[in-house]
């Protein structure tokens, strides 16, 4: 990860699936590239999240890398995101995604807003072929000092990413919509709840937003 080299006093973190973008990458690719009732198997089977992320990696065994950039590139973001993220950015936040997705579609959406940084997992290839393997980076796992029981947490990481930034999480901005980001939003010091998909998220967030545009987001930041 390279380090901006502007000066920085704050951070906001965004989650990438209905959140920066409109839809769900995972989803999207099931439907366009045929593993969609596989991909459903997999979730309702509730498996623990380390084991359903590599299962889910497992469907995309075989697919070309440029199959998976075309699926995001179809997806929209939401429309103010990048003028959202260059304000945030002029008012001293370093701006960037900590996803459950792969590093090579949270790197597309980052480097198309211009933002700082992504943490996602890692999706293995072989000559621009998906193994089908995926590596977890270490820093979503629970440690001893964790905020959370989770064995794989967005919060981890997100502790992880705003040490090496040199900044407390009390002057983290972290959005999310889902389940997997409620410890980041219970222990950011603002945790903003963006159309969220489940109850729980609204109940631990600062703030709820309920339309789709980060420009509300300015008015706190």
């Amino acid at each position: 990860m390279i380090k901006p080299t502007r000066t920085f006093e704050k951070m906001a973190i965004f989650d990438m699936d209905n959140t920066l973008l409109q839809r769900s990458f995972i989803h999207t690719a099931a439907a366009s590239l045929g593993f969609t009732d596989a991909l459903r198997n997999i979730v309702a089977a509730g498996y623990p999240d380390v084991e359903r992320t590599q299962k889910i990696a497992g469907l995309l065994k075989g697919l070309r890398q440029e199959q998976l950039m075309a699926v995001v590139a179809s997806i929209p973001v939401v429309e103010d995101a990048a003028a959202v993220v260059a304000e945030l950015q002029g008012k001293g936040y370093v701006c960037g995604i900590i996803s459950d997705s792969y590093t090579c579609i949270t790197e597309y959406v980052k480097n198309k807003l211009k933002m700082d940084f992504s943490c996602a997992n890692v999706l293995e290839f072989e000559d621009d072929i998906a193994t089908g393997t995926v590596y977890i980076p270490h820093n979503f796992r629970r440690l001893q000092n964790s905020d959370c029981q989770h064995d794989y947490c967005k919060c981890n990481m997100m502790r992880h990413i705003s040490s090496q930034f040199a900044i407390d999480t009390a002057d983290v901005l972290a959005i999310g919509d889902g389940v997997n980001d409620i410890c980041m939003l219970s222990h950011a010091g603002t945790g903003v709840a963006f159309n969220a998909t489940c109850a729980q998220v609204n109940e631990v967030a600062d703030v709820i937003l309920d339309e789709r545009s980060f420009r509300p987001v300015l008015e706190f930041a």
